[in-house]
């Protein structure tokens, strides 16, 4: 008897649980429409969507265009139920977005900063949060999570940074620095970007993605069979340490010639120094001088170009992906350099796998990693639901 009672609550919370999980994806749904899709009966979808409506979690949203019949009522989530907040962290600002309980963007914001050290970012970063519910009138108890992209390597149960690089940070324990309580999930960067190109951008329906990061270093995200994956502990993706110069320059990681040493935002700034003496350029002033076709920056912009090519064609031959993601501020350059790093791809990718390769640079700006993150909070809070 004890058995059996438990089997039907295990039923009864599945069939809650599909029916929540089909309203979000189908986004405006009616319960004939539910009924067919998960083959439950009538009076079980009427059942839960009545419960789902005096828990607040979906509301009614019009009624359905006639088919001849009785028209249906419409349902879709409840966007006001709660909001997420998706960051990502970079070697220079912080970049969030809040997401209703639907997904969409509701707000978005920025703040840069110069000092790295991790008790100057974490106070900011605090701040940051607090104030970007406050400008758009979120109060805290609406907020269901916040989830945090970091430019480095993650613990095995991604609790805490073990190391990141260009932060110069290790073994910083986020979450219990910043002393929330919310709900903090973190994630690398690249795979909350890859992540978020598939709920926002051009990976929508790919099932096997590479998100090429292009910052300060390089990450890359891997969706394998519509999957992020993560790897055995948690490091797959680290491509920005490929070794393409056996000798060559010292990398923030300890070994020498590393891709990211020689493609990212950070070897363009560091080439262009050495051209011109020049240390103080930025990155954005950098990409003006390439688009008013200074000398010295097309000629730095040709040999970044060329090794982002050289470190893709190898992500392309070791992992044959349906498409490639160049995420980063060097997407507002595709103009000049799509032909050439195409062409360098081409030259150096095995041919069955670049011909059945798409080469994109992300659409999403530079949000695609805090959307990842958002996206992820609210997995987690309608996982946690049902």
């Amino acid at each position: 008897m004890i058995k059996k009672t438990i089997n039907q609550e295990l039923m009864r919370t599945n069939n809650k649980a599909q029916i929540l999980r089909c309203v979000k994806a189908k986004q405006v749904v009616s319960k004939r429409e539910l009924t067919e899709e998960l083959g439950l009966s009538t009076t079980t979808v009427s059942t839960f969507i009545r419960e789902l409506e005096q828990e607040n979690l979906i509301l009614n949203s019009g009624i359905a265009r006639s088919t001849g019949g009785r028209r249906s009522l419409l349902y879709q989530l409840n966007p006001d139920y709660c909001y997420t907040l998706g960051l990502d962290l970079q070697v220079d600002r912080i970049v969030g977005v809040l997401l209703d309980f639907k997904g969409d963007i509701k707000a978005e914001q920025e703040v840069a900063f110069q000092d790295r050290d991790e008790w100057k970012v974490v106070p900011l970063l605090k701040t940051f949060i607090h104030e970007l519910l406050a400008a758009y009138e979120i109060p805290w108890s609406k907020l269901g999570g916040i989830g945090i992209g970091v430019p480095g390597v993650l613990n095995s149960e991604a609790e805490t940074i073990d190391f990141a690089p260009n932060l110069g940070w290790k073994n910083v324990d986020l979450p219990a620095m910043l002393a929330l309580d919310k709900p903090i999930y973190l994630e690398n960067e690249a795979n909350a970007g890859a992540l978020g190109e598939v709920e926002y951008g051009l990976g929508r329906n790919v099932g096997h993605l590479a998100y090429i990061s292009v910052g300060m270093g390089i990450g890359c995200g891997l969706i394998i069979d519509h999957k992020l994956f993560a790897g055995h502990l948690r490091n797959a993706g680290e491509f920005g340490h490929i070794t393409v110069e056996p000798e060559g320059i010292l990398c923030p990681c300890g070994n020498r010639g590393c891709w990211e040493v020689y493609a990212s935002n950070a070897a363009a700034l560091r080439m262009y120094a050495e051209t011109t003496g020049n240390k103080q350029i930025s990155f954005p002033e950098f990409l003006l001088k390439c688009q008013e076709n200074d000398g010295h920056a097309t000629n730095v912009l040709r040999t970044v170009t060329k090794y982002l090519g050289l470190g893709i064609a190898s992500v392309i031959n070791g992992l044959n992906p349906e498409m490639v993601i160049i995420g980063g501020k060097i997407t507002n350059l595709k103009p000049l350099i799509f032909n050439s790093l195409l062409k360098e791809i081409k030259a150096r990718a095995l041919e069955k796998s670049f011909a059945g390769v798409r080469l994109e640079f992300s659409q999403l700006g530079n949000k695609a990693a805090a959307l990842g993150m958002g996206s992820i909070v609210l997995a987690q809070i309608t996982n946690a639901l049902t």
